[in-house]
């Protein structure tokens, strides 16, 4: 029986059953349309997320036998394959099988507006968003595919989008007109949503009509894709591998050939993109292996004598895999996690001062913490992966996180436009071309269209634009 079918009595028994039947305590006080409302509102509870919360929290991993995950390739050494992986990716994004995954859940809060992060621009000359690189790269390289197989190719985009990004994602795109991009490519599917919890697990009712919720982390990827018709559509399409990646990485390779190359040859469940860590005690999680089954370990559970430990041979950091969430997974196996795993992932705890309800049934904020969001975070299904690998990549071509207000010195517009810029004037050179650095002025940036060229493993377009020239910044190239 669909949710929207479910009476009102059936309903109050779901929830006395599991032991909920106090977020019907306003019913005799509710008009008949406040009541619908009420109904309508708890209808959208799947209440099996909540069963028991508090065997579901996350277990400190500091806690746990942990060890460096085997399984990572490092960069060095790797070109020889790099070029056997690109053609084998090549082959199967031309023949359908991959697809790319978006996190775009996000707003851009910390920096100055209430849009959809993926709109934000970033300030680099050409004045393009976030979106805009992303979908041009992705166009980019269907025509590249296209040259090198002589097959056309419209490679799936799923944008997982929030309640509070899903309008104006979908509006942006449609003004742009996809940018480019077939509109039949770009699949919008948005992020569900969990009910805020007392330390006792019962829901915590907002209004008298409406439950307290908050969006339930991105690990809640998994269970969207299944509801809310993605992975059907992967499975109708006939995709067999989908990279997983987020909005504010300014530098993200795009349907990235050599990663899907890479996994299609490991044959790998999960695969993650790793870089080595600046130093010991930057503040990014670390793929490991925890009780013998991969996963990360937050730096937050990270001790010192871990973050400094190297190997005796190398003279490596021994924790050095950084998880900068860019993921491939296959397809079957994101099925498999969809049937019978996602009542198996942890909760991470928010403690938070929730608004809900009182007696006199008005909406108050308490003074002391209250409740609880729920969160899933994606690196949480990794250990059901029977077989997990990785791939270090270089952090100044692939990884530049967009986090921070203006003005900051890291994960900021500033640091973005700064790495972008960088990543351009090292292609201009690898292309033959020479570029007279401008000391000391942060706004004189290279910029180089997508369109020309989605990253230094495509260099065909750009090097008859630069070769032999010497060019002064500010620079924009474009075809």
């Amino acid at each position: 029986m669909a949710r929207n079918e479910i009476s009102l009595e059936e309903l109050k028994q779901k929830f006395k059953e599991a032991g909920q039947e106090h977020v019907f305590r306003f019913e005799d006080r509710l008009s008949k349309e406040d009541r619908e409302l009420l109904l309508a509102d708890l209808r959208e509870i799947d209440l099996d997320d909540l069963t028991h919360v508090k065997s579901r929290i996350y277990k400190d991993a500091s806690k746990a036998d942990l060890k460096p995950l085997p399984d990572v390739t490092p960069f060095e050494g790797t070109e020889t394959d790099r070029k056997r992986w690109e053609d084998i990716g090549i082959q199967k994004l031309s023949e359908g099988k991959c697809g790319v995954l978006l996190l775009a859940g996000g707003q851009g809060t910390r920096l100055g507006t209430t849009d959809p992060k993926g709109m934000y621009d970033i300030g680099m000359p050409s004045r393009k968003s976030l979106f805009q690189f992303q979908a041009e790269r992705l166009l980019r390289l269907q025509q590249v595919i296209k040259k090198r197989t002589g097959k056309d190719v419209f490679i799936p985009w799923y944008l997982m989008t929030s309640d509070a990004t899903t309008e104006g994602t979908k509006r942006y795109f449609e003004e742009n007109k996809y940018f480019g991009l077939n509109p039949s490519q770009i699949f919008l599917f948005e992020q569900e949503m969990l009910p805020c919890v007392t330390p006792d697990g019962k829901i915590i009712m907002e209004t008298t009509t409406k439950v307290a919720r908050a969006p339930n982390g991105n690990g809640g990827l998994y269970s969207a894709l299944a509801r809310k018709g993605a992975l059907q559509d992967m499975t109708n399409r006939g995709v067999e591998y989908v990279y997983q990646y987020c909005v504010d990485n300014a530098l993200v390779k795009m349907a990235d050939p050599i990663f899907f190359g890479f996994c299609f040859e490991k044959n790998a469940d999960v695969a993650a993109k790793v870089i080595p860590k600046a130093f010991p005690e930057e503040a990014v999680g670390v793929l490991c292996l925890r009780d013998g089954k991969p996963g990360v370990i937050e730096y937050s559970e990270i001790d010192k004598a871990m973050a400094v430990a190297r190997d005796p041979n190398t003279g490596k950091l021994i924790y050095n895999a950084a998880h900068i969430c860019m993921n491939m997974y296959s397809v079957n196996f994101l099925k498999e996690v969809a049937a019978s795993r996602l009542q198996s992932l942890p909760f991470h705890i928010a403690k938070k001062k929730i608004p809900s309800v009182n007696d006199q049934g008005k909406t108050v904020t308490p003074n002391e913490i209250n409740g609880w969001k729920l969160e899933m975070f994606i690196f949480d299904i990794f250990e059901f992966a029977k077989n997990m690998v990785a791939l270090e990549v270089l952090r100044e071509e692939e990884f530049s996180p967009l986090k921070n207000a203006p003005g900051s010195p890291q994960d900021s517009p500033d640091s973005c436009r700064k790495h972008l810029s960088d990543l351009f004037k090292d292609m201009v050179r690898r292309a033959g071309g020479n570029v007279e650095e401008a000391n000391g002025d942060e706004t004189a940036l290279c910029d180089i269209s997508p369109l020309v060229t989605c990253g230094p493993e495509d260099l065909d377009d750009l090097i008859p634009l630069v070769r032999g020239k010497t060019f002064s910044l500010p620079l924009e190239l474009s075809l």
